[in-house]
């Protein structure tokens, strides 16, 4: 770990669990209104930004510059990144709140929602989370892979996340060039069969949450062609939100502008499916497919119609939503931590996903946690507690147990490596093991590795 941190009294001893966009922004903020503070950035992962590199999808590059701005406040000398490290198997959080003055969770809702439909326990169903770590190379994901030998697959949902699933399934090879889609991904989906994707959402057109800029990419595929069925699009969507009235009239003149691209080659193709509901996932141990009941809007709510279909697939990738899981210390209720506009209990915080549940943008979690920082500053307007070890407290824990942590100047290697392996036009090829990652350190002793 980095030195010299030791020799400053003033300012509070903040811990941020979670390295992603809402411990970012929150680590930004304090450093700004209270700069000297100390602030420790704790990661399981030995790759600090967390959804930005394991849930961005890989072709969505000018997203990820958003990690420039995290650099900047990384490379403050009082904030270190401490990746590799655990809350609940490594270090308990207990034990954060006796080293610390403020501990703030950021770890988002790791947990994907499920269906409750029955069937969902078939081999050939995923919940967006895995299957996006997994394109990803998140390492904990490596090894998830699903049986791509298929022709057929179902995404649920109307979100930017299944719009992207669907859409890093029909891209090639060609048009993933530019991104960073993990190697042991790209050898399973380019070699894929795959002919069709139906994405299904249970609300109208006009209530899905999708963006235009997502919408808009299904029709620069080059190989697939998306289709909806435009007798259930409305002619005209009016509303007293001026600004969301024209986003949804967007999105509805692209759904009407597919059925007249050119036809994909051999046939592939992404239908975009509305109101309707999974109620029992098909298969004898595997999925073979998904039945639904086909819904009506009344009253801005989906209601079944007793009308049932089937969609014969061999994969099923849920997108309906992340949850907080049970962790010890964390009081959760409706999967977010309870709070009360960010405060948990004295001296412990909550940001971003944790806080609200998964809604929003990387964008909209800095507003979400200035709010809950100018909270615990007004909580500790009088300063933090001397006798808290802090930074020198976490070192000494980690020595004790064993744990090898990876600092931000450790990252940066890793980083460099990554990069100088990648092909011509791709940003990175990651590395998705934590074992290799570490073996890139310098001084590094390889723990087991807790992930892979």
């Amino acid at each position: 770990m980095d030195e010299g941190l030791g020799n400053m009294s003033a300012g509070l001893k903040i811990c941020i669990v979670g390295s992603g966009p809402a411990g970012m922004y929150a680590a930004g903020d304090i450093v700004k209104k209270s700069p000297d503070s100390r602030i420790d950035i704790i990661d399981k992962l030995a790759t600090p930004y967390g959804l930005v590199r394991a849930g961005v999808a890989p072709d969505h590059q000018t997203t990820k510059n958003v990690t420039r701005a995290y650099d900047k406040v990384m490379e403050n000398a009082n904030v270190r990144f401490v990746g590799n490290i655990s809350l609940g198997s490594d270090i308990p959080l207990t034990e954060l709140r006796r080293l610390y003055d403020v501990v703030i969770i950021a770890t988002g809702t790791p947990k994907d929602r499920s269906l409750n439909i029955p069937g969902e326990d078939k081999s050939g169903v995923f919940g967006a989370q895995t299957f996006v770590y997994w394109y990803n190379g998140h390492p904990e994901f490596r090894d998830a892979v699903p049986d791509l030998d298929i022709d057929t697959a179902v995404v649920i949902g109307n979100g930017n996340v299944a719009l992207d699933v669907a859409r890093i399934l029909m891209r090639t090879e060609g048009e993933m060039l530019t991104s960073d889609l993990a190697d042991h991904a790209a050898q399973e989906i380019f070699k894929s069969p795959l002919k069709c994707v139906h994405v299904v959402g249970r609300r109208a057109p006009e209530n899905a949450q999708f963006s235009s800029k997502e919408l808009s990419e299904f029709a620069e595929l080059v190989t697939a062609t998306p289709y909806t069925d435009k007798s259930i699009l409305p002619d005209e969507y009016v509303s007293e939100d001026k600004k969301q009235e024209r986003v949804v009239n967007t999105n509805l003149d692209l759904l009407r502008s597919f059925e007249h691209i050119r036809p994909g080659i051999d046939g592939r193709s992404i239908h975009l499916d509305f109101l309707a509901s999974p109620v029992e996932i098909l298969g004898d141990g595997h999925i073979s497919g998904v039945r639904f009941e086909r819904n009506r809007m009344e009253g801005g709510k989906a209601v079944g119609t007793g009308e049932t279909y089937e969609i014969p697939c061999q994969l099923l990738v849920s997108c309906i939503g992340y949850e907080m899981g049970i962790l010890e210390g964390l009081p959760v209720e409706k999967g977010i931590v309870k709070n009360d506009e960010g405060r948990v209990a004295e001296g412990l915080y909550v940001v971003g996903w944790a806080k609200r549940g998964p809604s929003g943008t990387i964008g909209t979690n800095r507003l979400d946690s200035q709010e809950v920082v100018d909270r615990l500053l007004s909580d500790f307007a009088t300063g933090g507690d001397a006798a808290k070890p802090g930074p020198e407290g976490l070192d000494s824990w980690c020595r004790a147990h064993g744990i090898d942590v990876v600092s931000f100047d450790d990252w940066k290697k890793i980083d460099a490596a990554e990069v100088a392996r990648a092909g011509e036009k791709s940003p990175r090829r990651k590395f998705v093991r934590t074992r290799d990652m570490l073996s890139l350190v310098k001084d590094k002793v390889q723990k087991q590795e807790k992930t892979c």
